[in-house]
Protein backbone atom coordinates (compact mmCIF):
# COMPACT_ATOMS: atom_id res chain seq x y z
CA UNK A 1 0.00 0.00 0.00
CA UNK A 2 2.78 2.73 0.95
CA UNK A 3 4.70 1.73 -2.09
CA UNK A 4 1.41 2.84 -4.49
CA UNK A 5 0.91 5.54 -2.39
CA UNK A 6 4.42 6.68 -3.18
CA UNK A 7 4.14 6.28 -7.31
CA UNK A 8 0.54 8.58 -6.93
CA UNK A 9 2.71 11.06 -5.63
CA UNK A 10 5.50 10.76 -7.59
CA UNK A 11 3.33 10.74 -10.71
CA UNK A 12 1.55 13.97 -9.58
CA UNK A 13 4.66 16.16 -9.23
CA UNK A 14 5.92 14.79 -12.83
CA UNK A 15 2.52 15.93 -14.04
CA UNK A 16 2.93 19.40 -12.33
CA UNK A 17 6.36 19.74 -13.53
CA UNK A 18 5.09 19.25 -17.30
CA UNK A 19 2.42 21.28 -17.17
CA UNK A 20 4.79 24.79 -15.94
CA UNK A 21 7.08 23.71 -18.51
CA UNK A 22 4.67 23.45 -21.32
CA UNK A 23 3.59 27.11 -20.12
CA UNK A 24 6.67 28.78 -19.52
CA UNK A 25 7.60 27.38 -23.67
CA UNK A 26 3.95 28.69 -24.83
CA UNK A 27 5.08 31.94 -23.14
CA UNK A 28 8.59 32.49 -24.22
CA UNK A 29 8.14 35.09 -26.56
CA UNK A 30 5.96 37.65 -24.75
CA UNK A 31 7.71 40.87 -24.62
CA UNK A 32 6.78 43.08 -21.95
CA UNK A 33 5.00 46.94 -22.96
CA UNK A 34 7.18 50.05 -22.66
CA UNK A 35 5.51 53.39 -21.30
CA UNK A 36 5.27 56.37 -23.70
CA UNK A 37 8.28 59.04 -22.56
CA UNK A 38 7.33 62.31 -22.83
CA UNK A 39 9.51 64.30 -25.77
CA UNK A 40 11.67 67.30 -25.98
CA UNK A 41 10.85 70.32 -27.98
CA UNK A 42 14.60 71.24 -28.45
CA UNK A 43 15.29 71.85 -32.41
CA UNK A 44 17.24 69.41 -34.38
CA UNK A 45 20.17 69.93 -36.93
CA UNK A 46 20.21 69.15 -40.42
CA UNK A 47 21.39 65.63 -40.53
CA UNK A 48 23.15 64.94 -44.76
CA UNK A 49 22.68 61.41 -45.47
CA UNK A 50 25.12 60.10 -48.88
CA UNK A 51 23.15 59.99 -51.61
CA UNK A 52 24.86 57.15 -52.47
CA UNK A 53 23.73 54.64 -49.71
CA UNK A 54 20.33 56.54 -48.82
CA UNK A 55 19.62 53.49 -45.83
CA UNK A 56 22.88 54.29 -43.84
CA UNK A 57 21.74 55.05 -40.54
CA UNK A 58 22.37 59.06 -40.73
CA UNK A 59 23.09 61.02 -37.57
CA UNK A 60 21.44 63.70 -35.82
CA UNK A 61 21.41 65.36 -32.14
CA UNK A 62 20.62 63.16 -29.21
CA UNK A 63 17.15 63.86 -27.85
CA UNK A 64 16.65 64.48 -24.03
CA UNK A 65 13.50 62.95 -22.71
CA UNK A 66 12.81 61.86 -19.53
CA UNK A 67 11.13 58.30 -18.64
CA UNK A 68 12.97 56.59 -21.52
CA UNK A 69 12.02 52.68 -21.77
CA UNK A 70 14.42 50.22 -22.52
CA UNK A 71 13.15 48.13 -25.64
CA UNK A 72 13.45 44.49 -25.27
CA UNK A 73 14.89 42.56 -27.87
CA UNK A 74 12.72 40.12 -29.09
CA UNK A 75 12.97 36.41 -27.67
CA UNK A 76 14.16 33.43 -28.80
CA UNK A 77 12.57 32.68 -32.36
CA UNK A 78 9.66 29.87 -32.16
CA UNK A 79 11.78 26.87 -33.19
CA UNK A 80 7.76 25.80 -34.90
CA UNK A 81 8.49 28.88 -37.21
CA UNK A 82 10.47 29.25 -40.21
CA UNK A 83 13.81 30.92 -40.09
CA UNK A 84 13.56 32.95 -43.44
CA UNK A 85 12.13 35.60 -41.17
CA UNK A 86 12.89 37.61 -37.49
CA UNK A 87 11.94 40.06 -35.25
CA UNK A 88 15.52 42.09 -34.36
CA UNK A 89 13.89 43.93 -31.87
CA UNK A 90 10.59 45.39 -31.15
CA UNK A 91 8.61 47.32 -28.56
CA UNK A 92 5.10 48.41 -27.78
CA UNK A 93 3.54 51.12 -26.49
CA UNK A 94 0.00 53.07 -25.73
CA UNK A 95 -0.74 56.09 -27.27
CA UNK A 96 -4.33 58.17 -27.93
CA UNK A 97 -6.19 55.41 -26.43
CA UNK A 98 -4.57 52.59 -28.30
CA UNK A 99 -1.87 50.17 -28.29
CA UNK A 100 0.78 49.91 -31.23
CA UNK A 101 3.47 47.92 -31.58
CA UNK A 102 7.09 49.29 -33.51
CA UNK A 103 9.33 46.44 -35.09
CA UNK A 104 12.02 45.71 -37.23
CA UNK A 105 11.81 42.68 -39.22
CA UNK A 106 14.93 40.67 -41.16
CA UNK A 107 15.19 39.21 -44.71
CA UNK A 108 17.32 35.94 -43.92
CA UNK A 109 17.44 34.67 -46.89
CA UNK A 110 18.73 35.15 -50.53
CA UNK A 111 15.86 36.04 -51.87
CA UNK A 112 13.68 39.23 -51.44
CA UNK A 113 10.29 38.44 -49.56
CA UNK A 114 6.85 39.71 -49.95
CA UNK A 115 3.26 39.38 -48.21
CA UNK A 116 4.49 40.05 -45.13
CA UNK A 117 1.86 38.86 -42.59
CA UNK A 118 3.34 39.78 -38.93
CA UNK A 119 0.51 38.61 -36.81
CA UNK A 120 0.55 40.22 -32.90
CA UNK A 121 -1.53 38.85 -29.79
CA UNK A 122 -1.89 40.74 -26.69
CA UNK A 123 -2.23 40.06 -23.15
CA UNK A 124 -3.34 41.52 -19.95
CA UNK A 125 -2.31 40.07 -16.74
CA UNK A 126 -4.84 38.24 -13.73
CA UNK A 127 -2.92 37.41 -10.48
CA UNK A 128 0.43 37.87 -12.49
CA UNK A 129 -0.71 35.04 -15.23
CA UNK A 130 -0.83 35.83 -18.57
CA UNK A 131 -4.50 36.14 -20.57
CA UNK A 132 -5.23 36.63 -24.04
CA UNK A 133 -6.93 40.11 -24.79
CA UNK A 134 -6.91 39.68 -28.67
CA UNK A 135 -4.71 39.82 -31.96
CA UNK A 136 -3.99 42.08 -34.77
CA UNK A 137 -2.44 41.64 -38.03
CA UNK A 138 -0.04 44.29 -39.93
CA UNK A 139 2.70 44.22 -42.34
CA UNK A 140 6.12 46.20 -42.95
CA UNK A 141 6.39 49.50 -44.32
CA UNK A 142 8.40 48.18 -47.05
CA UNK A 143 6.67 45.81 -49.33
CA UNK A 144 9.45 43.90 -50.55
CA UNK A 145 12.46 42.98 -48.03
CA UNK A 146 15.67 42.26 -50.38
CA UNK A 147 17.58 39.55 -49.73
CA UNK A 148 19.82 39.62 -46.15
CA UNK A 149 17.63 43.07 -45.44
CA UNK A 150 15.14 44.39 -42.90
CA UNK A 151 12.26 46.82 -42.99
CA UNK A 152 10.67 48.45 -40.15
CA UNK A 153 6.54 47.84 -39.44
CA UNK A 154 4.09 49.21 -36.46
CA UNK A 155 0.75 47.66 -35.92
CA UNK A 156 -2.01 49.36 -34.09
CA UNK A 157 -4.12 50.76 -33.12
CA UNK A 158 -5.59 48.00 -30.83
CA UNK A 159 -8.35 50.35 -29.36
CA UNK A 160 -8.56 49.98 -25.53
CA UNK A 161 -11.95 50.58 -24.14
CA UNK A 162 -14.23 49.73 -21.69
CA UNK A 163 -15.03 46.29 -22.70
CA UNK A 164 -10.96 45.13 -22.55
CA UNK A 165 -10.45 43.28 -19.78
CA UNK A 166 -7.43 45.09 -19.07
CA UNK A 167 -4.36 47.03 -20.15
CA UNK A 168 -2.12 45.08 -22.85
CA UNK A 169 1.19 44.67 -20.65
CA UNK A 170 2.49 41.71 -22.94
CA UNK A 171 2.35 40.45 -26.59
CA UNK A 172 3.84 38.26 -28.90
CA UNK A 173 4.54 38.27 -32.71
CA UNK A 174 4.43 35.60 -35.41
CA UNK A 175 5.64 36.42 -39.12
CA UNK A 176 5.37 34.78 -42.47
CA UNK A 177 6.43 35.67 -46.13
CA UNK A 178 6.35 34.47 -49.43
CA UNK A 179 9.27 35.37 -52.27
CA UNK A 180 9.05 38.24 -54.47
CA UNK A 181 10.79 40.33 -56.87
CA UNK A 182 11.69 43.57 -56.09
CA UNK A 183 10.45 46.79 -56.84
CA UNK A 184 12.47 48.74 -59.14
CA UNK A 185 16.12 49.70 -57.40
CA UNK A 186 16.55 53.14 -59.79
CA UNK A 187 14.84 55.82 -56.96
CA UNK A 188 17.17 57.60 -55.02
CA UNK A 189 17.49 59.93 -51.40
CA UNK A 190 19.14 62.88 -52.59
CA UNK A 191 21.42 64.88 -49.83
CA UNK A 192 19.77 66.62 -47.23
CA UNK A 193 16.95 64.80 -45.51
CA UNK A 194 16.47 65.85 -42.43
CA UNK A 195 15.15 65.92 -39.32
CA UNK A 196 13.55 68.70 -36.61
CA UNK A 197 10.91 68.63 -34.07
CA UNK A 198 8.09 70.85 -33.03
CA UNK A 199 6.26 70.70 -30.07
CA UNK A 200 6.05 66.89 -29.35
CA UNK A 201 6.35 65.58 -32.90
CA UNK A 202 9.23 64.69 -35.02
CA UNK A 203 9.20 65.35 -38.94
CA UNK A 204 11.65 63.68 -41.12
CA UNK A 205 11.73 65.64 -45.24
CA UNK A 206 13.80 65.14 -48.22
CA UNK A 207 13.95 64.51 -52.25
CA UNK A 208 13.44 62.05 -53.79
CA UNK A 209 15.54 61.54 -57.70
CA UNK A 210 13.70 59.11 -60.30
CA UNK A 211 17.22 58.01 -62.18
CA UNK A 212 15.10 55.92 -64.57
CA UNK A 213 14.29 56.11 -67.94
CA UNK A 214 10.01 55.79 -67.50
CA UNK A 215 7.92 57.43 -64.69
CA UNK A 216 8.00 56.28 -61.21
CA UNK A 217 4.70 55.93 -59.67
CA UNK A 218 3.49 55.53 -56.10
CA UNK A 219 6.41 56.86 -55.32
CA UNK A 220 6.97 55.76 -50.87
CA UNK A 221 9.77 56.99 -48.51
CA UNK A 222 10.20 54.48 -45.52
CA UNK A 223 11.94 56.26 -42.53
CA UNK A 224 13.14 53.87 -39.36
CA UNK A 225 14.51 55.46 -36.51
CA UNK A 226 17.01 54.39 -34.14
CA UNK A 227 18.71 54.72 -30.52
CA UNK A 228 22.15 55.49 -30.03
CA UNK A 229 22.44 51.27 -30.44
CA UNK A 230 21.00 50.65 -33.31
CA UNK A 231 17.96 49.61 -31.75
CA UNK A 232 14.65 50.63 -33.84
CA UNK A 233 12.52 53.55 -31.50
CA UNK A 234 10.31 54.54 -33.88
CA UNK A 235 9.22 54.19 -38.13
CA UNK A 236 6.96 56.27 -40.88
CA UNK A 237 6.24 56.39 -44.23
CA UNK A 238 5.07 58.57 -46.78
CA UNK A 239 4.52 59.56 -50.48
CA UNK A 240 6.22 61.82 -52.40
CA UNK A 241 4.33 64.82 -53.45
CA UNK A 242 3.70 64.19 -56.31
CA UNK A 243 3.70 60.35 -56.43
CA UNK A 244 4.53 59.91 -59.62
CA UNK A 245 7.75 61.09 -60.10
CA UNK A 246 9.47 61.53 -63.88
CA UNK A 247 12.46 60.30 -65.63
CA UNK A 248 15.13 62.28 -64.47
CA UNK A 249 12.59 65.00 -62.01
CA UNK A 250 13.08 64.63 -58.23
CA UNK A 251 9.72 65.21 -55.92
CA UNK A 252 10.03 66.13 -52.03
CA UNK A 253 8.46 63.68 -48.95
CA UNK A 254 7.90 64.69 -45.41
CA UNK A 255 6.88 62.41 -42.76
CA UNK A 256 6.40 62.68 -38.84
CA UNK A 257 5.53 60.83 -35.83
CA UNK A 258 4.90 61.75 -32.17
CA UNK A 259 7.20 58.69 -30.59
CA UNK A 260 10.74 58.55 -30.59
CA UNK A 261 12.06 57.67 -27.67
CA UNK A 262 16.04 57.99 -27.28
CA UNK A 263 15.93 58.80 -30.71
CA UNK A 264 19.38 59.19 -32.39
CA UNK A 265 19.62 58.64 -36.13
CA UNK A 266 17.42 57.50 -38.99
CA UNK A 267 17.25 55.35 -42.48
CA UNK A 268 15.47 56.53 -45.47
CA UNK A 269 14.24 53.46 -47.60
CA UNK A 270 12.38 54.13 -50.92
CA UNK A 271 10.08 52.11 -53.31
CA UNK A 272 7.70 52.72 -55.89
CA UNK A 273 6.08 50.99 -59.23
Amino acid sequence: MKRIFLILIVSVLLTACSHTASNSARNSRQTPVAQLPVQSSQPLATAQPSAADASSPTPVPTIAASAIPSVTPAATADPSEPADLDVLSSQGYALNNGFYIVGELLNNTATPMGNIKITATYYYLRAGKPLELGTQAGSTLLDVIPAYGKAPFVIGPYILTSNNTGPVKLYDLHEAGQAAALPRQDLVVQQGANSYSTGSWLYVRGEVLNKGTTDAKFVKAVITLYNPDGTIVGAMSTYTDPSTIPAGGYAPFSASTEYWPNFDRFTVEVQGQ
